[in-house]
């Protein structure tokens, strides 16, 4: 027998997603798990940047999104991966730290097929969250990230 698909489901698939936000959501956080014991295993952990931070993150850049009217689908995304490379902060390429994750985790997205049409917007989010990068937030979606992890 047919079934109708949900509103949720018809509007994922209008946004270009072929899996729900929720499972998303899944997929970025077991590849900051993965990035994050990998920099633990390699230089030790830095408790500025562990799980716990994504998760803060996260939860207050979906707050602001929906209070500010902002695209979940860039800002979830953006919150989860911001800092998807971590450069020491005595390391002389730390201001490029942001680039380097917009990079990482536009190449990852591409991979996992997340839709195209959100991925530059995602990654300027994810360039602007760095108050060290001085690249100004030109989107809500953009202002959304970097507070949150201000804010964290």
């Amino acid at each position: 027998s047919f079934t109708p698909p949900t509103l949720a489901e018809s509007m994922m698939t209008q946004k270009g997603l072929t899996r729900s936000l929720t499972d998303w959501e899944k997929i970025f956080e077991a590849k900051i798990r993965e990035a994050t014991a990998l920099e633990a295993a390699s230089s030790g952990s830095d408790p500025a940047h562990d799980h716990a931070h994504f998760l803060r993150v996260v939860t207050t850049a979906k707050r602001l999104a929906l209070s500010e009217g902002a695209k979940l689908e860039v800002v979830i995304p953006a919150a989860w991966l911001h800092d998807l490379v971590n450069v020491p902060k005595n390391d002389p390429r730390r201001t490029q730290a942001s680039r380097l994750s917009g990079e990482a985790a536009t190449l990852f997205l591409r991979e996992e097929g997340y839709p195209e049409v959100y991925l530059e917007e995602i990654r300027h989010a994810i360039e602007a969250h760095s108050f060290s990068a001085r690249i100004e937030a030109k989107t809500i979606e953009a202002s959304v990230v970097q507070d949150a992890d201000r804010l964290d």
